[in-house]
């Protein structure tokens, strides 16, 4: 029972040996492969064994595609649970690998496959048909050799015992030339990272950013046509003609635009004449096209009547000319106010009659802050 396990790592040493001879051969990417090694086995609870360490030996052969295919041994012994008798234990099974890229030096595979156990009780033996699934990592040491840590689910399909096996060998590469490694050159300089390098770039130290030619120099790019490249246009897309500042944004031209209202009434009436629709209508206008603005409309009277009466009246003219501007003309209740005077803003002297008619009035000035392009 011992001089198996004696065997098996006398198998695994010579293994070793074997794979040491060949790393002359060195460069490989695919060829046989041997990996001697020692497993742990983690026995299924049902199991009536302590838990063995083995010697393990495979022998394979690696493609250039990703596949590889393996087949394994290993051997050993251990005790029964209940007692001191010892067993001993082989394996013997064929794993199909999948090897994925490499990156770094290191390469992960999974395997799968199959085969037998056997249980040597000293006077019996037990043939158990076994399956398994691993998975691993190839971690170069040299062009042909590996550090190979492997994990493995074992299921006895004979006594549906699951046993799990922790892994460690070192994988030997035998025959074949390794492809050759891509050549890694390094990338031209470009100090400016301007997209043109260093040896070719004829204005090193643009700003970052800025477009350029195929020598390296600034290529100055106008796409509104403004007089400013657009590398410094804060407001791209300017109209065609405008006048523009450095930053190519508009000049911009502040006015002010107004209209004034007077509206006559008769003597003693607050009724607004038909003459002075016109008036009122250009006001009405101008607050539509200037839509913030508003109006403040003042009425007055002349010097006859009492003070309290000529105060009324003014109110009613005042606020008789707001009616027209909101339900003749349209503009909205709240941009619209009046206020009365009376008779103690008089225009002129109430000495003549037609002063007097002058004095009788409403009149407002609306004033608009316009912006407009300089051209």
């Amino acid at each position: 029972m011992k001089s198996q396990l004696a065997n098996a790592i006398r198998v695994a040493m010579c293994g070793a040996a074997l794979g040491i001879s060949s790393y002359a051969v060195a460069e490989q990417s695919s060829g046989f492969t041997i990996t001697p090694g020692v497993e742990y086995h983690m026995l299924d609870k049902d199991a009536p064994f302590d838990n063995p360490f083995l010697g393990a030996i495979n022998l394979g052969y690696k493609t250039s595609t990703p596949w590889g295919v393996e087949i394994g041994y290993t051997a050993g012994s251990t005790d029964f649970s209940t007692s001191d008798r010892e067993i001993d234990l082989e394996t013997y099974r064929l794993d199909f690998l999948y090897h994925f890229a490499e990156k770094e030096g290191v390469q992960p595979y999974l395997l799968i496959g199959g085969g037998q156990q056997v249980y040597d009780y000293g006077n019996a033996d037990y043939k158990n048909d076994m399956a398994n699934l691993g998975a691993g990592l190839k971690v170069a040491i040299t062009n042909s050799l590996s550090f190979r840590p492997e994990l493995r689910l074992v299921r006895d399909l004979e006594r549906d015992w699951t046993h799990y096996s922790v892994g460690l060998g070192l994988n030997f590469l035998i025959g074949g030339k390794k492809a050759a490694a891509p050549v890694r050159t390094a990338a031209p300089a470009d100090s400016d990272r301007d997209g043109v390098i260093d040896s070719q770039d004829r204005c090193p130290g643009t700003p970052a950013g800025t477009p350029v030619d195929a020598y390296g120099c600034e290529l100055v790019q106008d796409s509104d046509n403004d007089g400013v490249a657009d590398a410094y246009d804060q407001c791209p897309n300017t109209s065609a003609g405008a006048k523009v500042d450095e930053k190519g944004c508009y000049i911009v031209i502040t006015e002010t635009k107004e209209v004034q209202l007077r509206v006559n009434f008769e003597n003693e009436s607050f009724e607004v004449r038909s003459d002075s629709l016109s008036e009122i209508e250009a006001v009405a206008q101008f607050m539509r096209e200037y839509p913030l603005t508003k109006v403040v409309l003042e009425g007055h009277t002349d010097d006859r009547g009492s003070e309290a009466f000529n105060q009324q009246l003014s109110e009613k003219r005042a606020a008789a000319v707001a009616r027209v501007l909101v339900e003749r003309y349209g503009i909205d209740r709240s941009r619209v106010s009046s206020v009365g005077y009376g008779e103690s803003r008089p225009l002129v002297n109430n000495n003549t009659p037609e002063n007097r008619a002058a004095n009788r009035r409403v009149t407002a000035k609306v004033t608009a802050h316009v912006e407009s392009i300089q051209r």
